[in-house]
């Protein structure tokens, strides 16, 4: 289990240049009120809060559908092709050049939760930016698709639930800097930061394939610490 969420945290962590490169604008343009350094990052906070409350509710119905749909025989083997798929999107990434998968938000849904995000940016205040984070954890992401696929894996709620909160605790850090590193965040910086998503996709194949190989994972036997829970 700890490396379950160990694992988690590390792929929000490393996977937040993502965040930055594509909602880098979203939060910069948040509604945030205070002018002092502290009442900054507890709005900024907040809306992380936001989001990671949605990652964990898709967390939990993810962890009921895989467990319902995957029998626990097969557990191993779905870890396994998942993380040979991740391997195959990361050698594709890294051929082609390209390392955005994000789906266009056409639909209606997506239109609505739009719509809805202005009324609160409009708003503003502590609530507006906890509804802000949940709406924005709802829009297309391929990085937070990608650790669906990776929760799915687990066919367990709790163990699901608890992979997206720590993912999304893992971005917090690299969210929280937009705050004070705006100037930075030029569309250049925010390309080059991009690059490092094709290592993002290849680090949680490995992941998957190292959980799907169960007792002859070579990990258990040299860091039993972090197997010591399952």
């Amino acid at each position: 289990m700890l490396l379950w969420l160990v694992s988690a945290w590390l792929m929000g962590l490393v996977g937040s240049t993502h965040c930055i490169g594509m909602c880098g604008p979203l939060a910069l343009s948040l509604p945030i009120g205070s002018q002092s350094v502290l009442g900054r990052l507890f709005e900024s906070l907040v809306y992380n809060l936001g989001r990671v409350f949605t990652y964990g509710i898709y967390g939990a119905l993810l962890g009921v559908g895989s467990g319902l749909l995957v029998p626990s025989f097969l557990q191993n083997q779905l870890s396994l092709l998942m993380g040979g798929l991740m391997l195959l999107l990361a050698i594709y990434a890294f051929w082609s050049g390209r390392v955005q998968f994000d789906a266009g938000p056409q639909s209606a849904v997506f239109r609505r939760i739009s719509s809805t995000l202005g009324v609160l940016y409009r708003r503003g205040g502590t609530p507006a930016m906890f509804g802000i984070g949940v709406l924005n954890g709802l829009l297309p992401c391929g990085l937070v698709y990608l650790a669906l696929a990776t929760a799915f894996a687990s066919a367990s709620v709790v163990k699901s639930t608890l992979f997206m909160v720590f993912f999304g605790l893992g971005t917090l850090p690299a969210m929280w800097s937009v705050l004070f590193l705006s100037r930075y965040l030029t569309p250049t910086f925010r390309g080059k930061l991009r690059r490092f998503i094709p290592y993002v996709y290849a680090a949680t194949g490995v992941l998957l394939l190292l959980r799907g190989l169960g007792d002859h994972n070579p990990l258990q036997a040299l860091m039993p610490a972090l197997y010591c829970s399952k």
